[in-house]
């Protein structure tokens, strides 16, 4: 593939822009003024004016000190950005398109232009371009205590950069998780998934379904400053639900809704998609929960490891179930697909796009999955799991994580390694890169991959911490484990790969240091 341009003038960020002019020079007063250019802009100014603080730069003291300005302005739509539906939609005012961007719709533009000379200038598309601005100049700051002058541009390959964690197997303190979110959004993550139940344990509050609850678990105020910070920090939180597999915790408390035994094969975490009753109360979970996240647009329902899918005809109840149902071409898989349709119709008409994991779908015979469920690509470890290829057929969109790269998986479980920079640079990895597909002899050998510039139903990237293994690592120890691999994630899917090697990367990484909320 074509590497990104490498920017001059020694530009200490991650992720780099897209470009760097140096003028020569560098940028480093004592006090600075910052001027909002809008009123949508006066949290991004107040933000970086205790931020610059915090690094020895003051308010100013007069008109005449060096001035930091903020300002919107329309700097052409990437092309990952939908264009516009109506009329109504093409004549919008500034100010309704700055109050949009604030809204839980699609991610806002967040190209950005900074001119470095006295004064500094950050042009942005939105509040959220003018954020990751000031995380370039805070980056300079922090590593070499200037910003070099000259004239930035920068623009992401992909418009979604995530971090999936998964609080239902261990549980994270509501401070922890707070502290990654700052960590996260400091190098362009943009996208939270947050994966609070597991067969483990259900580790946020639920007034509906008390019992369910773990005794360690994030409440709903907790939960709430969570929500805040990340649509503070102009991060898409994603809530992650899974069903109607690994659901064990949850079915403990209500044994009646589970799918019925089956000698051999373990039902304790299915839920019985046979019959309506559980149907209904997987859907009553939803509406619960999803009164925590009243600024989400986006809610993952899972669909993945129901059942062992070799041996999906082997569960009694679900073969006759998808017979009945769908004649004798009917198996467990047209119900799988059947239930995730049903949820996906559920949230939509909650204002929730539907997200699903990859590795049982597209596998039924008769039910076709709704082609608006978006689909976070994991895997292709197995023979029988769909190419890309396929998804991309049925109009699917995708957020590629892939496990290869970017599992990182407590105690290294299921031999999974934990992910680090420098596997992700030898693999050259760039979002289009996709899990190999699984290969005659048994290895992952057939790769899957989609050059830049990318097509537009490739949403995104993601990170995923899962915690098979709860006590092989302390939180902390998760923080300083993922740090390098999601800022190598950060760095590439920004640039679709990087102009840096890797010492380059990693003597950056260590230059720039950590943020504290």
């Amino acid at each position: 593939m074509t590497h990104p341009e490498r920017n001059d003038g020694g530009w200490r960020a991650i992720p780099q822009p897209t470009s760097f002019r140096s003028s020569g020079g560098s940028w480093a007063p004592q006090r600075v003024r910052v001027v909002a250019g809008t009123t949508a802009l006066r949290r991004e100014a107040a933000r970086i004016e205790v931020e610059l603080a915090d690094l020895g730069i003051g308010p100013a003291h007069a008109a005449a000190d060096p001035a930091l300005r903020l300002k919107l302005t329309p700097l052409g739509a990437p092309r990952f950005l939908s264009a516009p539906r109506s009329l109504s939609e093409r004549s919008e005012t500034k100010d309704a398109r700055e109050l949009r961007s604030e809204t839980k719709g699609p991610h806002p533009d967040e190209s950005f232009r900074i001119h470095i000379a006295d004064d500094v200038t950050i042009t942005a598309a939105s509040p959220a371009g003018v954020f990751r601005a000031t995380r370039q100049l805070l980056h300079n700051l922090r590593a070499q205590g200037a910003v070099p002058r000259g004239h930035v541009r920068s623009t992401p390959a992909v418009a979604k950069r995530g971090l999936h964690l998964d609080t239902g197997r261990k549980h994270y303190p509501a401070d922890w998780i707070l502290q990654q979110l700052h960590a996260a959004a400091d190098v362009g993550v943009n996208v939270f998934q947050w994966h609070f139940s597991e067969n483990e344990g259900f580790r946020l509050e639920s007034e509906a379904f008390p019992e369910i609850v773990s005794a360690e678990h994030i409440g709903r105020t907790e939960a709430a400053e969570i929500v805040a910070a990340a649509h503070d920090l102009h991060i898409d939180l994603v809530p992650s639900l899974d069903m109607p597999g690994h659901l064990r915790h949850v079915l403990t408390a209500h044994p009646e809704q589970c799918l019925p035994e089956v000698p051999g094969l373990p039902t304790d975490h299915a839920l019985d998609i046979t019959r309506e009753e559980p149907i209904r109360f997987a859907l009553a979970l939803i509406d619960d929960l999803s009164a925590v996240f009243p600024r989400s647009a986006r809610w993952n329902l899972g669909g993945d490891e129901f059942v062992d899918f070799d041996r999906m005809r082997e569960f009694p109840g679900l073969a006759a179930a998808a017979r009945e149902r769908y004649g004798p071409a009917g198996t467990g898989f047209d119900l799988l697909t059947a239930f995730a349709n049903r949820v996906a119709a559920h949230l939509r008409d909650r204002g929730l796009e539907a997200r699903a994991w990859n590795d049982g779908l597209l596998r039924s015979e008769v039910e076709l999955l709704d082609p608006e469920i978006v689909l976070t690509w994991w895997t292709n470890w197995h023979a029988h799991m769909r190419p890309v290829a396929d998804a991309l057929a049925a109009g699917h969109r995708i957020v590629n994580v892939n496990d290869a790269l970017f599992y990182y998986v407590l105690g290294e479980n299921a031999g999974y390694r934990y992910p680090t920079a420098a596997r992700i640079w030898e693999a050259d990895w760039h979002p289009g890169m996709f899990p190999a597909l699984w290969g005659p002899a048994g290895q992952s050998t057939v790769p899957q991959q989609f050059p830049r510039p990318y097509p537009d139903w490739l949403l995104g990237v993601s990170f995923a911490v899962w915690s098979d293994r709860p006590e092989a690592q302390t939180p902390a120890e998760v923080a300083t484990g993922i740090r390098a691999p999601l800022r190598a994630m950060a760095e590439r899917a920004w640039n679709a790969g990087s102009a840096l090697s890797l010492t380059e990367f990693e003597q950056l990484d260590a230059a720039i240091g950590e943020v504290r909320a």
